[in-house]
C-alpha cells in the first residue's frame, strides 16, 4: 500500500450532494442517486482510477484485472469509512469526494466459488473499520514491510491487523503472493547484473527515486519494490 494524493473531485458530483441537502434526502436516498447516474458514476470510478496510477487503493494490483470473471465487477467504488458504520454516525461519507477509492475486484468468484478466506481487499473487509491504516495518510503506511517470499506485514500491530486479517493481503488463495514476488525478483534480477558497488548505490538510488514520483499508471506492486530499495539505500544514506 502506498499513499493516495486525492485530486479535485468531478464538479458533477458535488453538485449532486448539494442537490440531495437542498431536498432533504436521507444519506442512503442521496447515495442511490449517484447509483442511478451512471454516467456520473464512471466519472467518479475514472477519476479515483486516475489519481491512484491504475493501482487498487489497497493490494496495489493492476485495475481493472485481465482475469476476472464476466459476471463480476472488475473495479468497486471503496469507502474508506463505511457509507453505513456499525455505530450509525453519518459525517457525509456516502459522496465525500475524499472518502473514495477505487479497488480490484477483491478476488470474487462466479457464486459458490469463493469462500471467505478466498477473499481480498473490500469483499473481504466489509463493513469493518480499521484499526489504523489510511492510503491517504502516509503517517499510517510507515511501518509496512514485505517479506522476500511477497507477503506483506507492518511492525505496527494495529497496522498488521488491518492488512492481514481485515484486508486479507496475504490470501493463499489469491494471486497477490506471488504476484508481489514475482515483481520483487524481476527487480532484484535486474539488480544483480550490476557488478561494481558504486553503480549499484547509483541504479538504486535512482530507480527509488523513480518509484517514489511515478505519475500516470504506477508500476503494479511497487510497494515492495520501494521497500526493498529503502533496504538498499538506507546504509549509504546513514554513511553520509
Amino acid at each position: 500500500m502506498i499513499e493516495i494524493k486525492k485530486n479535485t473531485e468531478p464538479i458533477e458530483l458535488r453538485t449532486l450532494r448539494e442537490q440531495a441537502a437542498r431536498d432533504g434526502l436521507s444519506p442512503e436516498d442521496a447515495y442511490k442517486r449517484l447509483q442511478r447516474n451512471s454516467e456520473l458514476k464512471k466519472k467518479v470510478k475514472d477519476s479515483l482510477i486516475t489519481e491512484q496510477g491504475k493501482l487498487c487503493a489497497y493490494c496495489m494490483c493492476r485495475i481493472p484485472r485481465n482475469d476476472v470473471a464476466v459476471e463480476i465487477a472488475p473495479i468497486t467504488i471503496e469507502h474508506f469509512i463505511p457509507r453505513n458504520p456499525e455505530d450509525g454516525r453519518d459525517i457525509g461519507q456516502g459522496l465525500d469526494y475524499n472518502n473514495l477509492l477505487a479497488v480490484c475486484h477483491g478476488n470474487r468468484g462466479p457464486k459458490g466459488t469463493r469462500h471467505e478466506n478466498d477473499l481480498t481487499c473490500d469483499a473481504h473487509r466489509k463493513n469493518t473499520e480499521f484499526m489504523k491504516i489510511n492510503p491517504c495518510d502516509p503517517e499510517t503506511l510507515q511501518t509496512i514491510t514485505y517479506t522476500l517470499d511477497g507477503k506483506i506485514d507492518a511492525t505496527d500491530i494495529d497496522v498488521r491487523k488491518d492488512l492481514v486479517d481485515t484486508l486479507n493481503l496475504n490470501c493463499q488463495t489469491s494471486p497477490l503472493i506471488s504476484e508481489r514476488k514475482a515483481a520483487l525478483d524481476g527487480l532484484i534480477e535486474e539488480i544483480c547484473t550490476i557488478e561494481d558497488e558504486e553503480g549499484l548505490r547509483t541504479f538504486c538510488g535512482e530507480i527509488l527515486d523513480s518509484f517514489q514520483n511515478e505519475t500516470g499508471e504506477k508500476t503494479p506492486y511497487v510497494g515492495i519494490l520501494i521497500w526493498y530499495l529503502r533496504q538498499l539505500v538506507a546504509p549509504v544514506d546513514a554513511d553520509r
